[in-house]
C-alpha cells in the first residue's frame, strides 16, 4: 500500500471514529470473505485503527497473502461510504422557530424580515425605536408589512437580553453606525460582541452578522473610516469565537443599492459594483437555513 493511501485512511477513519461510526478495531474480512479464506488456507484477523498511525500499516498486516491487504481496502471503503450516507449534523433552524434580528427596522433588516417570513420563521425585531417606529420604518422600507412579525424595543448595549433571546434558534445582527469615533467604533464592535455573547449564553445555535467587504476594509477606507471598520473586525472576532466557523456566518457586503424612503447615501468607490439588498438579505438568510462560515463581496453575494 502507497504513504498516499495510508494517509488517506488516516485522515478519514480518524474522524469517523471520533465521531462514533467506527470502532478502535475495525474487522478486515466480511463474514462471508472470512469463510472464503479460510476454505483456501489463509489465516485472517482485525486490523485495529492504531496500526494506522506513523504510517504502519502494511506491518500490521498479515504478510501471508496479498489478498489480505485487498480485503482490508475494500471492507473500509464500504464502511466509509455507508458512514458518508448517515445523517450530518446541521445548525439549521426548523422552519417556523424563533428567529431574533437585532436592528430588523433598518434597511437591510427590513428585507431580512420578510424573507424569513416568507419561509414561514416567527421574527423577532429589535431596535432602540419604539414598536410603531420599528413598523414604519419596515413598511416604508418594503411597501407592505410581514407577516408573523414582532416588534421589541430596547437598548442592546445596556438592557437584558435574555428574554427576548429564549427559544431563538437563531440570531441575527444587522446594527451598524458609519462614522468615527468611539461610540460609532462601540455600536459596531462591543455593542454586537454582546449581542453573541448574550445569544451563546442562551443556547442559541446559529448566529448571523452582516459586516463590511474585506476589499473595504483592507483599502484606503480604513484610513478614513477607522473606527467603523474597527468596530466591525472587533465584532466579526468576538462572533468566531463564541459560535466558532461552524455555528456563525458574516456576511460582508461593501456597498448596498438603495437606501430607506427618503435617505441619500454616498456613493461607493469607483468600480465597485452595488449589491442589491434583496441578495444581501437573502445571504443573511442562509445563515439561519444552514450556512456557515464567510461570504465575502458582492460577487460572492450575487452568486447564492
Amino acid at each position: 500500500m502507497g504513504k498516499s493511501a495510508v494517509a488517506f485512511l488516516l485522515t478519514t477513519l480518524g474522524p469517523l471514529r471520533a465521531l462514533g461510526f467506527v470502532t478502535n478495531t475495525v474487522p478486515n474480512l466480511l463474514p462471508q470473505q472470512k469463510q472464503k479464506q479460510q476454505q483456501h488456507g489463509i489465516v485472517s484477523r482485525d486490523v485495529h485503527l492504531s496500526a494506522l498511525e506513523g504510517a504502519r500499516l502494511e506491518e500490521s498486516l498479515s504478510p501471508h497473502n496479498a489478498a489480505d491487504r485487498r480485503t482490508f481496502l475494500l471492507t473500509t471503503t464500504a464502511a466509509l461510504v455507508t458512514a458518508s450516507a448517515l445523517p450530518q449534523p446541521s445548525h439549521a433552524a426548523s422552519k417556523g422557530g424563533k428567529v431574533v434580528v437585532f436592528g430588523g427596522s433598518g434597511y437591510i433588516g427590513s428585507h431580512v424580515d420578510q424573507q424569513l417570513s416568507t419561509l414561514g420563521y416567527k421574527v423577532v425585531s429589535v431596535s432602540r425605536a419604539s414598536s410603531s417606529d420599528q413598523s414604519n420604518r419596515i413598511t416604508k422600507n418594503l411597501g407592505t408589512q410581514p407577516a408573523n412579525l414582532e416588534y421589541i424595543s430596547l437598548d442592546a448595549s445596556t438592557d437584558d437580553l435574555t428574554a427576548v433571546l429564549k427559544d431563538a434558534t437563531a440570531v441575527i445582527s444587522c446594527i451598524g453606525a458609519l462614522g468615527s469615533g468611539k461610540a460609532v467604533r462601540a455600536t459596531n464592535g462591543a455593542v454586537n460582541a454582546r449581542i453573541a455573547t448574550a445569544a451563546k449564553s442562551a443556547g442559541v445555535k446559529q448566529f448571523v452578522y452582516v459586516s463590511v467587504a474585506s476589499e473595504l476594509a483592507n483599502g484606503p477606507a480604513k484610513f478614513l473610516l477607522k473606527d467603523y471598520l474597527g468596530g466591525k473586525a472587533e465584532a466579526e472576532t468576538a462572533v468566531t469565537n463564541a459560535f466558532g466557523a461552524g455555528g456563525s456566518l458574516i456576511v460582508k457586503p461593501s456597498i448596498v443599492d438603495g437606501a430607506p424612503p427618503g435617505e441619500k447615501r454616498p456613493p461607493g468607490p469607483p468600480g465597485v459594483k452595488a449589491a442589491k439588498v434583496d441578495d444581501v438579505a437573502k445571504a443573511v438568510v442562509a445563515g439561519v437555513t444552514g450556512r456557515t462560515g464567510v461570504i465575502d463581496g458582492n460577487a460572492a453575494i450575487a452568486a447564492l
